[in-house]
């Protein structure tokens, strides 16, 4: 027994189970009124969920037809600048063409208007990305090309013989196909004997007519 009490007075950081308790640090009331109060509070109701949704989703409408309108006028806006600009660009040539049509009497002077207001304007369209791109004794492409007949021809198959209307692009992208004629190669003989023959039977039938 006197061994154990000089044990505990020889280790000074023994703690008792009372002084143990007593250094324990309290509980916050606060965090427990709050935990109690969760615990104890209902949860919401079906219907005042669905209800609180239906807000939740009338204000996300509301906002997203604001933003629609929005942006709808401020494209309008970019259009419409767009335009004034490139109305800007396109008056000096109209200029041009008064001054040009003044001199209409005179020929010469006429068409040297004409043709100075030609590369005008076209300069102009090619300054905006426009460009025109060839097609006769190019391959028929769909992409390009916009085939309004196909004739019989000295050049192989389905290749340009004619350009009716330039095609365009714009920035590297079609905005007009080329309307072609293209080719369908040549004639084989025996179609050639059958035209010979029907255009003999024809001849035959109008003397008979005529007769």
């Amino acid at each position: 027994m006197s061994e154990h009490k000089n044990n505990d007075k020889k280790n000074p950081w023994r703690v008792t189970g009372k002084e143990s308790m007593e250094d324990e640090p309290a509980s916050n009331p606060s965090c427990v009124a709050a935990e109690q109060s969760s615990r104890d509070s209902p949860l919401p109701e079906p219907e005042q969920q669905i209800q609180e949704l239906k807000e939740l989703l009338q204000r996300t409408q509301a906002n997203f037809e604001n933003y629609r309108k929005q942006m709808e006028k401020r494209m309008e806006e970019i259009q419409q600048f767009a335009a004034k600009s490139l109305i800007m660009e396109l008056l000096p040539i109209l200029d041009n063409f008064e001054l040009a049509l003044k001199h209409q009497q005179n020929l010469t002077e006429f068409s040297k208007g004409m043709e100075l207001i030609h590369a005008q304007f076209s300069g102009l369209l090619d300054n905006h990305g426009l460009k025109a791109f060839s097609s006769v004794g190019q391959k028929y492409d769909p992409y390009f090309h916009e085939a309004l007949l196909k004739v019989d021809s000295e050049l192989p198959e389905n290749i340009v013989v004619e350009e009716f209307q330039k095609g365009y692009t714009l920035h590297a992208k079609v905005i007009r196909h080329a309307r072609v004629k293209i080719s369908s190669g040549k004639k084989s003989v025996q179609a050639e004997d059958e035209e010979i023959k029907a255009e003999s039977i024809n001849r035959e039938e109008i003397k008979q007519n005529i007769k």
